[in-house]
């Protein structure tokens, strides 16, 4: 199995799932129209924040494995197979906007006709139900000229990358899914996927529609769980001598549920599971389905934030005036990304309520000055935001934050007063440490 791949977009997705495969010696031309980006990437430089895959890159660009271009027919006629990644955006009632996907489907059929033999368009982007069987499947045929089945193949492979581990996400996947149009093109994906991986993971052979419906059902499902843990949290906060702790190990062990998402947290941000619900919601209620669950899923999500404030302004009587250090800025660990990271909302409301703010972040804390500006003082270490701080609330969870010590925050704090929203730190060496500790789902004795 020799296949050439082509990878379009290289943003988050696009960029790691190219680089993994050149990784594995499999020839990999990657498409960016952002000439800037394209500049950066070609001088062995990953524009996000993901851990190991500078050096991946730069490893790759040296073998010759990886190559990028502008240029989308160039890449299409030296492929055997072209990877649809680009990015499909909300719209402003809760819809994805497909004209990325729309103009690179149609670059791709004209570069398809060209060629005038057999290529594979896979579908990476996220795209709704029946987009592929639908609208790609239309754009690629009349562009081209060509029929799909028997002129071209047509696959769904959606992903699962978790930003910070999308490395070991793509080496390590819970399974391989395969939506495809017809039996070749499944055989000859299976192909290529048995020798980037040596041996095949689960693999779930289905149609596109079904692909794409696994894709939206896997991270809504995700974030009905989160939304879920955060309620349990809130109550267990509330009653006495309650751990949430010890009611997910309950719920998991149980339910055999994923316990990676059945942490509580400030809510739920970044690029897919906020945006993935809202697309849902909408291409529900265009088919006639009532998506009351994901909706109140959402909801949970937008409060929680003002919930991790609320304990904070319990403790202090007021926040008007006060001093908060808020530790972390991303909407996860190991990673830049700030995209509707429940960080910054937790920051909008101390500052509705009157705090002065100072921040600090490993890795995004650019990002997110772009947003907020001078409204917050940011740091640069977390001893630094720490100084003469009021109250800390511990917003996301970077592994450097959960080496400080009680004594770190009674020594540098105005008074040690912590809002631990990850549940980061031991409770029983903080609830001894000079400190006054309060974590989400923990109840006060």
């Amino acid at each position: 199995m020799n296949s050439k791949v082509s990878v379009i977009g290289l943003g988050y997705v696009g960029l790691s799932t190219a680089v993994c495969f050149a990784s594995r010696r499999i020839k990999t031309i990657g498409v960016e129209v952002n000439k800037e980006k394209l500049s950066t990437i070609r001088s062995g430089i990953v524009p996000f924040h993901e851990r190991g895959l500078d050096e991946m890159l730069r490893q790759t660009l040296d073998d010759g494995t990886f190559d990028c271009t502008d240029d989308i027919s160039k890449a299409v006629r030296n492929t055997e197979i072209t990877i649809i990644a680009v990015g499909t955006p909300s719209r402003p009632d809760g819809g994805i906007e497909l004209d990325f996907v729309r103009e690179a489907c149609a670059q791709v059929a004209l570069a398809m006709k060209a060629k005038r033999r057999n290529h594979i368009v896979v579908i990476k982007s996220t795209v709704v139900p029946g987009t592929t069987e639908e609208m790609i499947k239309r754009e690629l045929e009349s562009r081209s000229g060509m029929k799909a089945v028997r002129d071209f193949g047509l696959a769904v492979n959606p992903e699962f990358l978790r930003e910070g581990t999308a490395v070991y996400d793509t080496f390590h996947p819970d399974a391989l899914i395969l939506g495809c149009s017809d039996g070749r093109t499944l055989s000859t994906l299976k192909k290529l996927f048995q020798k980037f991986y040596g041996k095949l993971p689960v693999t779930i052979e289905t149609t596109p529609t079904n692909a794409e419906l696994i894709k939206y059902s896997v991270n809504t499902f995700r974030a009905v769980q989160l939304s879920f843990i955060n309620t349990l949290a809130n109550l267990a906060s509330a009653l006495p001598n309650s751990e949430v702790g010890e009611v997910i190990r309950g719920l998991a062990t149980i339910t055999k549920l994923d316990n990676r998402y059945l942490r509580p947290g400030p809510g739920f941000g970044g690029s897919c599971l906020p945006k993935d619900t809202r697309a849902m919601i909408a291409h529900m209620r265009n088919k006639g389905v009532d998506p009351d669950i994901l909706e109140s899923a959402l909801k949970i999500n937008m409060k929680q934030s003002k919930v991790i404030v609320n304990t904070a302004e319990s403790l202090l009587k007021t926040l008007k005036g006060r001093k908060i250090a808020v530790l972390g800025l991303s909407f996860k660990g190991n990673t830049d990304d700030i995209r509707e990271s429940p960080s910054l909302n937790i920051v909008r409301e101390l500052l509705l309520r009157g705090a002065a703010v100072s921040a600090y972040d490993p890795a995004a804390g650019e990002n997110a000055k772009n947003i907020l500006g001078d409204s917050i003082s940011l740091s640069n270490d977390a001893k630094d935001c720490l100084h003469e701080a009021d109250c800390c609330i511990i917003a996301t969870e970077w592994t450097e934050f959960s080496k400080l010590k009680p004594e770190d925050f009674a020594s540098i704090m105005k008074e040690p007063v912590i809002v631990d929203a990850r549940r980061i730190f031991d409770p029983e060496k903080f609830g001894k440490g000079g400190v006054i500790y309060r974590r989400i789902g923990t109840s006060i004795e």
